[in-house]
């Protein structure tokens, strides 16, 4: 096997460390094609060694490939087919931060020590001894009890509803759902914005919640199906039981709803989707409004308060008693960058995304000024997709997100209620924290509780109660291409379309995101009982 044997040892240190899954059957197979002599009759052509030998590395670099989290060729190529490749500036950026110079050195250690072992140790039997111990940890007790621990999670989750069945004749209270790409608590640590004033704005703030996907058309579709427990990825591409669709409840109640982007929705055919999956209207037109960014891919973004006034305008002059946004923002979207910024990729990361949240916090806060000046009544929810990655971990590069890791789909969300009537003694100095784990369920349920008793004259004892009922959720995220989950306070995760087991994540790759379960140190922690044991 000669050197080719570093190439499976640095797998195995690789999985072992929690750092890549590993198709053990796939590994043997290919080991086994190392071993395997050229016929006699053909060994003596030059070529057919040549091809072979070509033959080899490709094999080699596929294997690679589908050892990692990386997702499948079939998925990366279908990315380019559908969106294009991305500007040659965010692959440089990219690569730039994915590239871990103490990894590069260990590999290279590692082939220079079976260089020199395998002069007085055959490594072939050891290679065979390393795959076979992996092949028997996946297929063990630890891979069955993780299945049926998912199973049940499943099984669990399709019989929750929330009835978001809003009174028919409520007070008038307008709903604005404000749906953020790319913040997570993480990002926010990262930049020294976890404490940020404008989280202390709030009335509510989840700091446990999982937004259960760290890509944008799924995270879509679950916020707008909110109001049924967490189905698996694959159900959100059928359509789902009536009473899941946030936005219908709310017509059914009265209410006018509009749907509202700060770009044009083309890419991945988000815009599609969230009107044929999460049952949205058609988008508001916004290409005439000043364009404050360009994205990654070359394409308009503008200005938040922009296209919030617009549809603020619009809502007043139609005069209906009851009006529902759901808005979508692509702001802190990596490797969005100034208008005619031409060398964007070699800004400091971290510098642009704190001026873009900086930003993000600051059109919110006037928008929401701007609703409380009206003197009508309203609901603004503030909910994050899923997180940037800015920093990375592990087993993913900065800005990579196909494992849906708890550092990416942590995320802040917030609950503001503006305008009159909601409060007994006027606004609470702090918002009430909800530090369990949650999802989108408890969001429903807390709207629904707005809603369905208008007249909450809410203090801060009250709103302590309502946020201590909220459905909890144990943490489970997953994508097309990966599932994480947790156990105690370990993560397991699994890569879907990989003949490999779970494997349990390295420390650093999915450590508690700063201010998960914690948050900015400013607001009231609610410790709340009752939490399934069976989940978690």
């Amino acid at each position: 096997m000669g050197l080719w044997a570093s190439y499976f040892f640095a797998k195995c240190f690789l999985y072992v460390w929690g750092a890549i899954p590993l198709d053990a059957p796939a590994n043997l197979l290919f080991a086994v094609w190392l071993l395997l002599p050229t016929p006699a009759r053909l060994a003596r052509f030059r070529s057919v060694a040549a091809i072979r030998t070509v033959v080899t590395v490709i094999a080699a670099l596929l294997l690679l490939w589908h050892d990692s989290w990386l997702p499948p060729l079939t998925v990366a190529a279908a990315f380019v087919r559908d969106g294009g490749l991305p500007s040659p500036g965010f692959i440089l950026q990219f690569l730039a931060g994915a590239v871990e110079p103490w990894v590069v050195g260990g590999l290279a250690l590692l082939v220079a020590a079976c260089a020199l072992i395998r002069r007085h140790v055959r490594l072939t039997p050891v290679v065979f001894l390393a795959l076979g111990l992996v092949l028997v940890s996946d297929h063990g007790r630890p891979r069955e009890e993780m299945d049926r621990y998912v199973a049940s999670f499943y099984a669990e989750e399709s019989g929750r509803r929330v009835d978001l069945g809003v009174t028919p004749d409520p007070s008038d209270i307008d709903v604005v759902i404000l749906h953020v790409c790319s913040l997570s608590w993480d990002d926010l640590a990262a930049v020294g914005m976890t404490e940020d004033p404008f989280f202390d704005r709030f009335d509510y703030l989840f700091t446990s919640f999982n937004s259960v996907t760290s890509h944008s058309n799924p995270a879509a579709i679950r916020l707008l199906r909110a109001g049924c427990g967490q189905p698996p990825h694959d159900a959100l591409y059928r359509p789902a039981a009536g009473e899941c669709y946030v936005l219908d409840a709310l017509r059914a109640a009265g209410y006018r709803t509009s749907f509202a982007l700060n770009h044009d929705g083309r890419y991945g055919g988000f815009a599609d989707e969230v009107r044929r999956l999460g049952h949205a209207d058609v988008e508001m037109g916004t290409s005439d409004l000043p364009v404050r960014q360009t994205d990654f891919d070359g394409s308009a973004i503008h200005g938040d308060a922009a296209v919030l006034e617009r549809w603020w305008a619009l809502r007043q002059r139609t005069g209906v008693p009851r009006a529902a946004l759901y808005y979508n923002t692509i702001t802190l979207h990596d490797g969005g960058h100034r208008v005619g910024d031409d060398r964007w990729w070699t800004r400091d990361r971290v510098e642009h995304y704190r001026a873009a949240t900086r930003a993000l916090f600051h059109d919110v806060t006037a928008f929401a000024a701007l609703m409380e000046a009206s003197g009508r009544r309203g609901v603004v929810v503030f909910v994050p997709e899923h997180g940037m990655a800015l920093r990375g971990s592990a087993i993913q590069p900065a800005g990579l997100r196909e494992v849906p890791l708890p550092q990416i789909t942590t995320v802040p969300v917030g609950v503001r209620l503006v305008g009159p009537g909601w409060r007994r003694g006027g606004r609470p100095s702090r918002p009430a924290l909800v530090a369990e784990p949650t999802s989108y369920l408890a969001l429903a349920r807390l709207l629904a509780d707005l809603l369905g008793r208008p007249a909450l004259d809410l203090d801060e004892a009250g709103a302590a109660r309502i946020a201590a009922d909220l459905p909890r959720t144990a943490f489970l995220a997953e994508n097309q291409t990966a599932r994480v989950v947790r156990r105690g306070s370990d993560y397991f995760a699994k890569a879907r379309s990989s003949g490999a087991g779970w494997t349990k994540l390295a420390a650093d790759a999915a450590s508690k995101p700063p201010g998960a379960g914690g948050g900015p140190s400013s607001t009231v922690t609610i410790v709340t009982e009752g939490y399934g044991a069976q989940h978690d």
